[in-house]
């Protein structure tokens, strides 16, 4: 719903409201009208306009006016008002619909994260939407975040994988080092996805002599590097890393 359906919307609600306040209050509209502003006929009319929701933008004198009229308070439509007021602001509700337009195409997790991600944006103050161009900060940022918490479960599972084959707990100093050494590989096949494939080797190759450079066994190091190309390989395939 954009911000015109909406006001469309409360005057329709508001003067079905106000209508069967001045009925409660045994008026006509003729009589409301010559109380409201005199005999003129033209304001019987515009109180039969405001009273179908075809009045467009009346100002807060005339409803107060109204009520005044019937013997009520704001009170008697506080409920209308509030139901307005406490909708998001439209440009908050053009992020929403943004997101999820830029989210339709992801995988389901990647999708998921993303939505629930920007749920949480929406109640920080700093991230309130005041601009087109907040939106577009905001998709941007949801589908980036969305993005590498989905490669960090991938790669959380594939090291426990890694892991479970060599028989070492999760809390093990190699442990700590072989995942440390797994984002690595992952962050290298990342940023040369789109470079000449020497940078990649030269890149690889450079990291082959990390455990040794740690004085550490390079078999465990071999296994996991060969996990994480596998996984990335998958992940490319299936769309995840675009």
């Amino acid at each position: 719903m954009n911000e015109q359906s909406e006001l469309d919307e409360l005057n329709r609600v508001l003067g079905r409201r106000l209508a069967r306040i001045r009925r409660e209050a045994g008026l006509t509209q003729a009589q409301l009208a010559a109380r409201l502003r005199g005999t003129n006929r033209g304001w019987q009319q515009a109180v039969s306009r405001f009273e179908q929701g075809k009045a467009g933008h009346q100002s807060l004198s005339f409803i107060l006016d109204y009520l005044r009229v019937c013997g009520k308070g704001l009170g008697a439509v506080m409920d209308v008002l509030d139901e307005y007021t406490s909708l998001p602001p439209v440009l908050e509700q053009r992020a929403k619909r943004a997101v999820l337009d830029a989210t339709a195409g992801l995988p389901p997790v990647q999708r998921d994260l993303a939505q629930n991600y920007d749920i949480g944006l929406r109640h920080k103050a700093g991230q309130r939407i005041r601009t087109e161009t907040d939106i577009e900060r905001r998709v941007r940022q949801v589908v980036k975040r969305a993005r590498a918490e989905a490669w960090e479960r991938r790669l959380h599972f594939t090291f426990n994988d890694v892991l479970d084959e060599l028989h070492l707990s999760s809390k093990d100093n190699l442990s700590i080092f072989l995942k440390a050494f797994g984002r690595k590989v992952f962050g290298v096949l990342r940023r040369t996805r789109k470079t000449r494939p020497v940078w990649r080797e030269k890149a690889m190759a450079k990291l082959d002599t990390w455990a040794s450079q740690h004085e550490l066994p390079p078999e465990p190091f071999a296994r996991m590097k060969q996990a994480v190309i596998v996984l990335f390989v998958d992940m490319e395939r299936k769309g995840e890393l675009d």
